[in-house]
């Protein structure tokens, strides 16, 4: 793996959470599976995941204001209308609208990916920890107590602050703006790391801000294909561990 990003003069790291630190994909199946819906949705899982992001993108960006726990619900909502499942007398719209909101609340219990935890405490000695997150306060909080216990971060900027979703080029500039303001990090000075091409990547390249892509082999956020000259990305690692390593490797070299 080569990279441009000049890692010693790298003052900050900013990242998504859902999907890059925490297990995104898995953790809405096995919710969304769990509920009444369940036996209604497709079984093949990469269905579901195009599925379930095709409904929730149109919501966040019809209500950016709304919280995210609430925004997935509603996309479960409009997907099992689509399903026909009231209309067809599988459920009634009580279980549906039951089904929603267990799956909504239940974000903040989603589990880290394995390499997570112990791979963020080790870029935090060397940088500043700042996520840039399409989720709501209260569900990250909890994943805060729980699934990313042990990790500390500088700040937390969400798209609850900032009233939209990524990938809208306000969230980056807001993120841009309080990186300045916060902890007077210049944009050469922060690299942004995530799982989503479509979310983030997209808008860290129009914005110039470099960026490492968590490739965590999922089916949401973008097709991979050409991903780098479509995304401009600067590295490609399969796990936040691996990119802990190369920095590492960086600073070691720089000595």
């Amino acid at each position: 793996m080569t990279s441009s990003i000049p890692w010693t003069k790298v003052k900050a790291i900013s990242f998504d959470v859902y999907g890059t630190l925490i297990d995104w994909e898995n953790g809405i199946a096995q919710t969304a599976r769990a509920t009444a819906l369940g036996p209604y949705l497709p079984d093949s899982h990469k269905q579901l995941m195009l599925d379930i992001e095709s409904y929730d993108l149109p919501v966040q960006k019809e209500l950016p204001t709304m919280p995210q726990s609430e925004i997935i619900a509603e996309g479960l909502r409009r997907y099992a209308r689509d399903l026909k499942v009231v209309e067809n007398g599988q459920l009634t719209q009580d279980q549906v609208e039951q089904a929603c909101k267990q799956y909504g609340s239940s974000i903040g219990e989603y589990p880290a990916f394995p390499d997570t935890v112990a791979a963020m405490q080790r870029l935090g000695r060397r940088f500043k920890l700042i996520p840039l997150s399409n989720i709501d306060h209260k569900s990250f909080d909890k994943a805060r107590a729980t699934s990313l216990k042990g990790v500390n971060f500088d700040a937390v900027y969400t798209a609850e602050d900032i009233g939209s979703y990524k990938p809208d080029l306000k969230n980056f500039h807001y993120l841009l703006e309080h990186v300045k303001q916060d902890f007077g990090v210049e944009k050469g000075e922060l690299v942004h790391m995530a799982q989503s091409l479509l979310h983030d990547h997209g808008p860290a390249s129009k914005m110039e801000i470099q960026s490492v892509w968590v490739d965590r082999k999922g089916f949401m956020g973008g097709e991979v294909e050409g991903s780098q000259e479509r995304f401009g990305y600067q590295v490609k690692v399969d796990t936040i561990g691996e990119l802990a390593d190369f920095v590492d490797e960086a600073f070691e070299k720089a000595k």
